[in-house]
């Protein structure tokens, strides 16, 4: 795995800085109620188009330029890949609320008010124990969402991109990657939106947007080498062809 090269290729095309901004301006798109689904969904049909499409994707002096007259095909491309990821997102979200982390902040709640000093000692175990379990529906999410938006990406089809067998044999063979780049990601992301929170706040919109190009880089390292032990191939949809 490249994890260094997944944010210094970026920076290997000629027009990378004017690609930040445009990929920046996403998502400050992104941050907007209601319509900011629209700037989610054209920076990952931008990345879309350049890691899934190209024949040549090691050649990132290369990597398609941020094209407005392209904002259609974003759109068209990176549908897909964002609604069965966030249709996931969701699900799981709102389940985890109803069944877990409502009665959670209940008990704590009551055992903070209760027993003085014992009560507010099991409230403490009880909100560690929540951060763990967190942590491992976190990690289960990472080995779902990965393949899925894979499979979405070049599939470019909400029904077909729920293949249980492909995304569970998927997760069985590359868990320890995805697992590995998933902190990864947040470890860097969250650094660079620290960094850009100091340049007037603009900066972090500018990070999000690398941190997705990295993210993007990484889930098709993990793609080939998934192929490279003999996983299955995912069928491209004619869409992904260059016009």
């Amino acid at each position: 795995m490249k994890f260094a090269e997944s944010i210094t290729d970026f920076f290997k095309s000629p027009k990378w800085v004017t690609n930040l901004i445009f990929a920046g301006l996403c998502t400050l798109v992104a941050s907007i109620p209601v319509v900011g689904i629209v700037g989610v969904i054209v920076l990952v049909g931008w990345l879309v188009t350049g890691f899934y499409m190209r024949q040549n994707d090691e050649d990132f002096v290369t990597f398609p330029d941020f094209d407005f007259g392209q904002l259609g095909k974003y759109l068209e491309r990176g549908l897909w890949p964002v609604l069965t990821t966030g249709a996931v997102v969701i699900g799981v979200g709102l389940v985890l609320w109803l069944v877990f982390f409502i009665p959670v902040m209940i008990l704590s709640a009551l055992l903070s008010d209760s027993n003085g000093v014992v009560g507010g000692f099991f409230a403490l175990i009880l909100s560690l124990l929540s951060l763990v379990i967190y942590s491992a529906i976190f990690a289960v999410i990472s080995l779902i969402i990965v393949p899925l938006s894979i499979r979405a990406s070049l599939v470019q089809d909400f029904v077909k991109a729920f293949d249980i067998n492909f995304i569970k044999k998927f997760a069985l063979m590359m868990w320890k990657e995805i697992l590995i780049a998933s902190l990864f990601v947040a470890v860097v992301g969250a650094a660079l939106s620290f960094i850009g929170f100091f340049a007037f706040c603009v900066g972090m919109f500018l990070a999000q947007a690398l941190t997705a190009f990295a993210w993007t880089h990484l889930s098709k390292q993990i793609y080939k080498l998934y192929l490279s032990r003999g996983g299955e191939p995912v069928p491209v949809s004619p869409k992904l062809a260059v016009v």
